[in-house]
């Protein structure tokens, strides 16, 4: 496994995570209201990145070049990915932002994690898939990213929901927005430039906000012959209490 105590050259314990200033807080905060997404630049460390991109591409060699992903915590534990989501600075940082979000005290919630690595035929089938977060806050890490051709940009469209007060409420904008016909119009609508979007050109070493429950958000495709990997945390259920999704979640197929 690898190691998640990362040092530097010194044998110093570096840390995960920068504290983020209170300026930085509220650009970041402004700017996911403003245009969708905001920015921590250069808060992770390269070595970091690489133990995960080597990680990945282990992963993606042994499934034979194809699409793969990891959900929940136990598949990338020893990770980088576990580092991260223990660091006490990035915890505060989606606590604050989920407060700034919602006007909600931040219940003790851990994250949701989700490794998404596309790559191969398969990994083209998940491109352009239309969705809503279950999640208030998304922070999205990317680790590897083609730099050419097709690179697999994030897309979001600017209008926003409001959050739902029930889970059904939930459950129907999902439901209106992920079948094929849908899915196929939107598309259509983006490549044609017929609807208003915002396309974001992510840079490993970046963590990405945005409020994944309340924007529609997508992916463009990446080559073939490339992987496009990122890593997904997400932060803060507004539906956690319903009786209806943990009796739907009971219910669902295996």
């Amino acid at each position: 496994m690898l190691s998640n105590v990362p040092n530097d050259v010194s044998g110093v314990v570096r840390p995960v995570f920068p504290v983020l200033s209170d300026t930085v807080l509220a650009r970041i905060i402004s700017d996911m209201n403003r245009r969708g997404y905001g920015v921590a630049t250069e808060c992770i460390d390269p070595e970091d990145l690489a133990l995960l991109r080597g990680f990945i591409e282990r992963k993606v060699a042994d499934s034979g070049g194809e699409y793969v992903v990891f959900s929940g915590r136990d598949d990338t534990r020893g990770t980088f990915m576990e580092s991260l989501s223990k660091a006490p600075a990035f915890q505060a940082v989606c606590r604050k932002l989920y407060e700034a979000g919602t006007g909600r005290v931040a219940a003790e919630s851990s994250f949701y994690q989700v490794l998404r690595c596309l790559s191969g035929r398969s990994g083209a089938q998940h491109a352009f898939l239309f969705h809503y977060d279950s999640f208030v806050l998304t922070a999205l890490m990317p680790v590897i990213m083609p730099t050419e051709g097709q690179k697999g940009d994030l897309i979001m469209l600017p209008r926003m929901r409001r959050i739902r007060k029930t889970y059904i409420g939930n459950l129907m904008d999902k439901l209106l927005l992920d079948n094929k016909i849908t899915q196929l119009v939107m598309k259509k609508l983006i490549l044609s430039g017929k609807i208003k979007h915002t396309k974001v050109s992510m840079v490993p070493g970046n963590i990405y906000f945005f409020w994944g429950y309340r924007i529609i958000h997508a992916n463009e495709p990446c080559d073939r012959d490339k992987i496009r990997a990122t890593a997904l945390f997400h932060y803060g259920n507004p539906h956690a209490g319903s009786w209806l999704r943990r009796i739907m979640r009971r219910t669902a197929p295996a």
